[in-house]
């Protein structure tokens, strides 16, 4: 009877166990009597500090992964996807990227026998005809939907074991919806530029792409500085545009500031500043159409086209460069998706790259970064 039992709890998780197991969040808020947590892109206890516009996408796990051992062949996690009153239905679409060894760090590419996809449903997400043997996973959480996580289980009994902690690199990437993973159809979590980028270049990411709500928030930049990290990518300047939230006057005092509060704490760590990618008509206008939950829009004019705001974008780098900041870089956003891909059809919705080029994203980033 004792050996049984031990054998289903190993081949379980609870909420706790599953948490210990996560990568790639900022904090967790934990149900009050321990069987779920869910996981948060900001701190739990300053919630009320941040406009509802941002704690809104901070509510999803972008990036967030759960990494395990086993031989097991099924997999099952118990989890249900989080939906506001009168908030928009967001897909809860996981990813289990399967490891070619015990102990390896680099997830495969998708497709082949080793990428997993399922929609988290009434049950859970199931993940089933896993390759035999002793396999690292890693189970990426929905990339929009919040989710209550309450544990792991594998479908045919075989025992659930601790990877441990994903050594490489740390790299914290913040960023707009492009960055989050909002595509048409939307890019799977594993899918999203920063996911394909990490695994390319080895790096444990972190995920902070807040749709709708990249507009260099102080506080979201003393998290930034706050947190161990050996690297920082900043994709900014779509959300700016799209709502008028920083004009000529304010824009390259508000960069300043944003790097100087993360240079406060990570005086070192290189940084990359990520200017828009190509915006279609945006390009050489102040009007954008901001777009809604329930699909309507209204037009809002700024007074800064995105051409403009990467020349200021860049100029703000060169003076912290000539100031001795040895650890600032600029990369200009259309290297990773430019006016020729827009037109080839890569632009979805006019506004976010397509889930193809998401992917390209992230291989021109890290072949970018790889080369200097």
């Amino acid at each position: 009877m004792g050996s049984d039992t031990a054998g289903a709890t190993r081949s379980f998780w609870a909420a706790p166990r599953v948490a210990a197991a996560l990568e790639g969040v900022i904090d967790l808020e934990h149900g009050p009597d321990g069987s779920w947590f869910m996981p948060w892109r900001l701190p739990v206890a300053d919630l009320e500090l941040h406009h509802p516009a941002l704690v809104l996408p901070a509510m999803s796990a972008c990036g967030g992964r759960i990494r395990v051992r086993t031989e097991a062949r099924a997999l099952r996690l118990d989890a249900e996807t989080v939906r506001l009153d009168g908030g928009p239905d967001l897909p809860g679409v996981c990813d289990l990227l399967i490891g070619t060894s015990l102990g390896a760090d680099a997830a495969p590419a998708p497709g082949g026998d080793r990428w997993r996809r399922a929609d988290l449903g009434e049950h859970g997400a199931v993940f089933a005809d896993l390759p035999p043997g002793d396999k690292l996973l890693e189970l990426w959480l929905p990339s929009l939907a919040p989710v209550r996580v309450r544990g792991l289980r594998t479908l045919d009994g075989l025992p659930l074991l601790p990877a441990g902690p994903d050594r490489r690199p740390r790299w914290t990437v913040y960023g707009s919806s492009i960055t989050h993973g909002f595509a048409l159809p939307p890019a799977s979590p594993a899918s999203t530029w920063p996911a394909v980028a990490g695994r390319l270049l080895g790096r444990n990411v972190t995920n902070l792409g807040f749709g709708g709500a990249c507009l260099l928030d102080p506080l979201v930049a003393r998290m930034i500085g706050e947190r161990t990290t050996e690297h920082i990518t900043l994709e900014i300047g779509i959300n700016i545009h799209n709502t008028a939230g920083l004009r000529e006057r304010t824009l390259a005092p508000s960069l300043h500031g944003f790097l100087a509060t993360i240079r406060s704490h990570q005086p070192r760590v290189p940084v990359t500043v990520l200017g828009p990618v190509h915006g279609g008509e945006r390009e050489d206008s102040v009007v954008a159409c901001r777009r809604n939950a329930d699909g309507s829009g209204m037009e809002v004019a700024g007074d800064l086209t995105l051409r403009q705001m990467r020349r200021i974008f860049e100029d703000t780098v060169e003076v912290l460069k000539r100031r001795g900041d040895r650890a600032l870089t600029w990369m200009d956003g259309r290297e990773l998706f430019s006016g020729e891909d827009a037109a080839a059809g890569g632009l979805s919705d006019g506004l976010h790259p397509d889930v193809r080029s998401q992917g390209l994203m992230g291989e021109r980033y890290a072949a970018l970064e790889g080369a200097r």
